[in-house]
């Protein structure tokens, strides 16, 4: 019996730890808390960061084959300007505190990644 209850509490605060651990919040079963615009806020974060690494390989391909990637590095500066647009938006509209700081953190990732690249 002793035994069993302490694989219980194992799990039990296993699974505290993991749900801690990856959103930051003390719960037991990992739950959507999120709202729409939270989701919205990631999904964005998600295509930023990859509008960005499509832009960092560009550079690579002209470095490495001397090919001319203005088009794709073009095309990438183009996405990330496109989704400071939508971040913005969600930050003037959304009234939830956390989504809003939320946005405002990859608002100012963004502006320090294009100050990095010169856009």
């Amino acid at each position: 019996m002793k035994t069993l209850l302490v694989i219980v509490v194992v799990v039990v605060v296993a699974l505290v730890a993991f749900n801690y651990l990856t959103t930051g919040e003390l719960k037991l079963l990992p739950g959507d808390s999120m709202s729409e615009a939270g989701h919205e806020v990631n999904s964005l974060r998600g295509e930023f960061r990859a509008a960005a690494r499509d832009y960092r390989e560009a550079g690579k391909a002209l470095a490495v084959s001397g090919m001319d990637m203005s088009d794709a590095a073009a095309a990438a500066l183009a996405e990330v300007d496109r989704i400071e647009i939508e971040v913005q938006k969600i930050a003037r509209t959304t009234k939830e505190p956390e989504v809003k700081a939320d946005a405002n953190k990859l608002l100012k990732e963004i502006a320090q990644y294009k100050m990095d690249v010169g856009s």
